[in-house]
């Protein structure tokens, strides 16, 4: 079986880890980036199966810009993205911008993989 590749795009170094850390556990190869730029230039260099970005990242992009720069770029555009943020008011404005999933920090770790073996089966 293929492992399937996810990137998180996460301005907070100890989450970005953490989740990596489960997530590799889960038998997923897992990239993390702490920035837009980082997170573009990861998706020109490799293929993706789903993509896990926070709204607050490090640098001059957020991740609703990010989100858009995704959409927009044909070779992206079908991947998968999960934005998690604390910020609920965002959630309608990420799924009209295109995300597949809107997850609300905090969450349970265990909910949260579940999500995303639904997102990516065997």
């Amino acid at each position: 079986m293929v492992k399937r590749q996810i990137i998180i795009v996460e301005g907070d170094v100890i989450h970005s880890e953490r989740l990596k850390r489960n997530l590799e556990v889960e038998n997923y190869n897992v990239d993390v980036v702490y920035n837009g730029i980082d997170a573009i230039m990861t998706l020109k260099r490799k293929w993706v199966d789903l993509i896990i970005s926070s709204i607050t990242l490090q640098g001059t992009m957020n991740g609703i810009q990010l989100l858009q720069e995704i959409k927009k770029h044909k070779d992206f555009s079908n991947i998968p993205v999960i934005i998690q943020t604390s910020k609920v008011n965002l959630e309608q404005n990420v799924y009209d911008i295109g995300a597949t999933l809107f997850v609300a920090k905090p969450y349970d770790i265990n909910d949260f993989i579940k999500k995303i073996k639904e997102l990516l089966p065997d």
